[in-house]
Formats: C-alpha cells, sequence, structure tokens
C-alpha cells in the first residue's frame, strides 16, 4: 500500500510534595511566554508545582522520579497498594516510593537493568527525551503502529523509536530544525510539561488529537481497547448489513460491496483518525482513486462519516439530516466501509457510497 507523507531528594524534588499559594500555582515568576498556558494548566490541577519562592524551575532538568510523580498525580493513580518492584536503589520509605511502586505496576515505567542482571530505578537521574517518549506512550495508551517519521538520530534499532515517531505523529513533538529528536538529551521542567500538557489536553496539541476518554458520570479515565484486525473487518461487516437492510425496508436495493472502496474507505477513516496530516484526508475521490489504482474514476463517489459503535452509526445516519448523502438514495449501487480507532479508542468510519 503507498502511503504518501507530507510532512538525594534534591530541593526541586522536594519542590514537588510542598504546596505553595493558590497565587503561585497559577503563575510562576520565572515562567515566559513559551509554556505559560501549559504549565499554569497542569499547575492549577496540581500535577506541577513550585518552588517556595514562586518560581517554577523552567530550565531545571526533570529527573525521572519527578516525572513519574507528575504522570501519577495527572492518571490519577489509584494507590491500592502495589507490591514493593524491587529496584536495588529505591526502597520502602524513600520519597514518592509509593507513587513509583503505581507506575510500575500500571506498566508506565520498567527501571534500568544493571550488568548483573538487577533492576534499578534511578530517580535522581535526568529523564531523557527518549524516556519521556516511552513513558507517556505507555502511560497514555498512544498506538505505535504510526508513521516512520524519519529522525535522523532516531533508527528503528533504538528501543525507543515506536515510541518517539508516535509522539511526533500525535502532534506532542515536533523534534528539532535539522531534523534530529536528541533522544538521549535530558529534558527540563518546562519542556516536560509542554509535553505532558499535549498530550491530555486537545487545546494544546499541535494537531488537535486527543488520547482519552473519561466516564462522563463517574469522571474516571476510561483504558482504551483496541480491535484487532479481525474485529474492525466484522464491524465493517456488520454495519454494511444493517444499511442493506434497511435499505430493503424501503424497498430499495441492497448495495454491492465494493473491494476498491472498503479500502479506500478504510484509508480514509485511518488517515483521519492516525494521521491527520496524510494527503488522503482532504484529497479528492477522483485523485484518490487514480492515486490508488492508477485508473480513473468514471462514476460519483460521496462519503458519510460518524463515531460511535454500530448502532449509533445507524442512528445517525438515519436521523442526522446534516450527514449526507442519505442510505436511501435509489442511485446509489455499490458501499464501501472503513473503520479506525481514534487515539483515544474511539471508533471514527467512513461510508463511502458509489453512484450509478
Amino acid at each position: 500500500m503507498k502511503w504518501i507523507k507530507t510532512l538525594a531528594v534534591s530541593a526541586m524534588a522536594i519542590s514537588l510534595f510542598m504546596p505553595v499559594s493558590a497565587d503561585a500555582a497559577s503563575k510562576f515568576s520565572d515562567v515566559g511566554p513559551r509554556f505559560e498556558k501549559e504549565i499554569d494548566y497542569l499547575a492549577g490541577r496540581n500535577v506541577v508545582k513550585g518552588y517556595n519562592n514562586g518560581t517554577f524551575g523552567v530550565n531545571n532538568l526533570v529527573t525521572r522520579g519527578e516525572a513519574v510523580v507528575m504522570l501519577v498525580r495527572e492518571l490519577p493513580v489509584k494507590f491500592d497498594g502495589a507490591p514493593d518492584p524491587g529496584f536495588t536503589d529505591f526502597k520502602k520509605g524513600d520519597g514518592f516510593f509509593t507513587e513509583v511502586a503505581e507506575a510500575v505496576q500500571a506498566g508506565i515505567i520498567n527501571g534500568k537493568t544493571a550488568k548483573d542482571g538487577s533492576r534499578y530505578f534511578d530517580p535522581k537521574g535526568d529523564l531523557t527525551r527518549a524516556e519521556m517518549a516511552l513513558i507517556l506512550t505507555r502511560a497514555y495508551d498512544i498506538p505505535l503502529d504510526r508513521m516512520d517519521v524519519q529522525f535522523k538520530d532516531a533508527p528503528s534499532q533504538l528501543s525507543a523509536q515506536k515510541a518517539i515517531n508516535a509522539l511526533a505523529n500525535g502532534g506532542i513533538t515536533i523534534g528539532y530544525a535539522d531534523g534530529t529528536f536528541k533522544p538521549n538529551s535530558s529534558i527540563t521542567r518546562q519542556e516536560f510539561a509542554a509535553f505532558l500538557a499535549r498530550t491530555v489536553n486537545v487545546d494544546f496539541n499541535k494537531m488537535s488529537l486527543k488520547f482519552d476518554q473519561h466516564d462522563p458520570i463517574t469522571g474516571q479515565r476510561i483504558k482504551p481497547v483496541w480491535l484487532t484486525d479481525v474485529e474492525v473487518r466484522e464491524k465493517e461487516e456488520e454495519l454494511t448489513k444493517h444499511i442493506n437492510v434497511l435499505r430493503e425496508l424501503k424497498g430499495l436495493p441492497a448495495l454491492r460491496k465494493n473491494e476498491q472502496l472498503f479500502e479506500m474507505a478504510r484509508l480514509k477513516s485511518r488517515a483521519f483518525s492516525r494521521f491527520p496530516h496524510e494527503d488522503y484526508v482532504l484529497t479528492e475521490y477522483s485523485s484518490f482513486y487514480n492515486k490508488l489504482y492508477g485508473e480513473k474514476l468514471t462514476k460519483k463517489i460521496h462519503e458519510n462519516t460518524a463515531g460511535g459503535q454500530v448502532n449509533e452509526v445507524i442512528y445517525k445516519l438515519v436521523n442526522n439530516t446534516m450527514n449526507e448523502p442519505s442510505i436511501y438514495e435509489e442511485d446509489q449501487t455499490e458501499i464501501g466501509v472503513g473503520l479506525a480507532q481514534n487515539m483515544d479508542g474511539s471508533y471514527n468510519w467512513f461510508v463511502l457510497f458509489m453512484y450509478k
């Protein structure tokens, strides 16, 4: 398939636990316009805290321990007695031990492996950009089946390469102007705050992508469940059958399944959900068809889009007068259905109709 690319507890650690005044939490004296909104947003939610002198420490390097604490605060992780992860340099009673243990149990962090095979955490070590990518993708279940962004210094053999690509494709990072990501470079407090804010708040995301869902009643984060390819195809078939049943009830002929339309619908839905910078999102169907199949499109194709489960999509297709075309048009002859999951695990559908 051809895809077209365009494209020791330090004073700082103590500050994570010592609350500052409400005024200071909303505005830090050393925060400039670069990441001001992101930092103030997280501070307002008690995810990040500043120093007692009213500063945030924007250029101080964030430690591995501090980064975990920020993540645990934001998620928020339920403290339900996670077992001792067994790190050689981090024992029960150490500062933020509980947060680290919960993060290990949640699969967010794994620690490091020493030459003798033992595991350690290195809580005071500086967090690298590669480590940042790994913990964010794990914490927020960001899918890793992404296009290769081809950062010069993030080759396929780099263990964090898929996570780095996921953040780049997801609007969380763009790397540097010279085409590098600098995976081994340490990250500052303001930079980590910016990356975290872009992940958890669509307003800060460069591609306006959302990575999490919350239960409307409890407010708890819903962990996404990713469908297998087989499950995706089953749901596409189910929606197609429902549409044809409704047409037949109206005395209209069933629409023939067109595999090329299905392929186009899948590419379109996937591009719309996962790769918003793809040409397929905006390309006219005549050009789309020609690029895919090397032949001219001689018939008209119209699309319908919707989100939700199959029954919700059917309801929207039947009742939403703003969603055109109607599934009951007499000159429709063939159909293609594509399902993809958005960054937060929700469903995105494209239904394509071909006409006489």
